[in-house]
């Protein structure tokens, strides 16, 4: 079963279920279903899903319409959410089914879930003891007595996910906190250091809005912009509340993103890149032990954060990666970058590329999005417009696929990935 936002192919089951008493004798609300009212709540839908991205949902098992989900914003109270499910299917499970689905998508956007009852429908009671709610009060509405219960997300749970794969054995893991209203930057920055990747991501949802603000924490330190805890959110994001686009605005800057099917594109802040200052190269390439590389010039980029790029003569020095830890974390602390991007062009369409990472506690990341949108940048700069793919983590054993893309007229840069939870 799968919610499918609601639109226009759906309305005949309404008006099929609006005029059936088992339906609508649930989920009255005081006004007498008719056609008429049946377009009024359709039309209502669809403003819904314009606006904010969510409203009604079709409830869809192989290919047929099963039932109905709905979500409502109701403020500080948070998301309330309600099913139908076609009297033909009662019986099989899947009004719960149907209610965890919006309760992950709820909570995904919302600190609070919400949903309520009347006297007589007590199997709905049952389904969301199902699902995790529990039983806040008992009022009467509409001329009947309801029940409302409620789930409150725990803002410390952090969902893992690996980014640029499809393989959870594979990619760069990110930490992922859905709703991190009431933490601190301490609280934060623990967390992060428990978790043990090179970056979790912290969300503050926009409540009824598919904008968040996103912020960053490796074990150490928080990083103004991640790109692979970006693609690993937004992946975690759409799985709950559908796929199309979402906004992040970081410590970087707002970055405009595309969901669907499992993929993220990120579309990076503006681009920029420089020369590097030659007493940098000499201590970095002293830190990486490092006697020669590779042709073209050492920059440092920014995609969201400032990364030193280096070529390498060939896979095999590439391969071969050993560094002086503390030496290499000091330089970059002094110079403000977030990895040394390490790379060997194999064609123009495909890029080799190993990012150390010492400054977040980590000695290599094995996919960074912030780094490929920097060298994207970096390419275009120098090449023209690029389009390629970055194959990282493969030294490491979590093989990464990033795909590239420094064709705008703008200096902003897309890079995509998809992105899987982890068991």
């Amino acid at each position: 079963m799968e919610l499918v936002l609601w639109g226009n192919e759906h309305f005949e089951h309404l008006l099929r279920w609006s005029a059936d008493p088992r339906v609508t004798g649930y989920v009255g609300d005081g006004t007498t279903w008719s056609p008429e009212y049946a377009k009024e709540r359709h039309a209502k839908a669809l403003r819904l899903h314009e606006k904010l991205g969510y409203g009604w949902f079709a409830a869809v098992e192989n290919g047929e319409v099963v039932g109905l989900g709905s979500m409502a914003y109701r403020g500080e109270a948070g998301i309330e959410i309600g099913w139908w499910v076609d009297p033909a299917h009662w019986g099989r499970g899947l009004a719960t089914q149907i209610a965890a689905a919006l309760r992950d998508r709820a909570l995904a956007i919302s600190h609070r879930v919400i949903a309520g009852y009347h006297d007589g429908n007590d199997a709905s009671g049952r389904v969301m003891e199902k699902i995790g709610m529990t039983y806040v009060e008992s009022f009467h509405a509409h001329g009947r007595l309801q029940h409302k219960w409620a789930l409150q997300r725990d803002m410390t749970e952090v969902l893992r996910y690996s980014a640029f794969t499809k393989d959870p054995a594979g990619g760069n893991p990110a930490g992922v906190v859905l709703d991190a209203s009431g933490l601190s930057d301490d609280e934060m920055l623990a967390i992060a250091a428990k978790v043990g990747y090179s970056e979790t991501a912290f969300v503050l949802p926009r409540s009824g809005t598919r904008e968040f603000d996103v912020r960053y924490f490796s074990p150490k330190a928080e990083v103004p912009f991640c790109g692979h805890a970006t693609i690993a959110t937004s992946v975690a994001l759409a799985e709950r509340i559908g796929a199309g686009p979402l906004t992040f605005h970081t410590p970087a800057g707002e970055i405009a993103i595309e969901t669907g099917a499992g993929t993220a594109t990120l579309t990076s802040v503006p681009t920029s890149t420089a020369e590097a200052d030659p007493e940098l190269v000499k201590q970095a390439l002293k830190s990486l032990r490092y006697n020669e590389i590779g042709d073209g010039p050492v920059h440092v980029g920014f995609g969201g954060a400032r990364h030193l790029l280096i070529p390498l003569r060939s896979r095999e020095q590439l391969a071969q990666l050993d560094y002086d830890f503390d030496a290499l974390r000091d330089l970059m602390l002094a110079h403000d970058l977030t990895t040394v991007h390490l790379f060997w062009r194999e064609s123009a369409d495909l890029v080799h590329a190993r990012d150390p990472f010492p400054v977040g506690g980590v000695v290599e990341d094995a996919a960074t999005g912030a780094a490929a949108a920097a060298f994207g940048g970096y390419l275009r700069d120098l090449e023209g417009p690029q389009r390629f793919v970055i194959s990282q983590g493969e030294d490491m054993g979590r093989p990464s696929r990033l795909e590239v893309d420094a064709t705008r007229e703008d200096r902003r840069v897309t890079v995509t990935g998809a992105a899987v939870l982890i068991p």
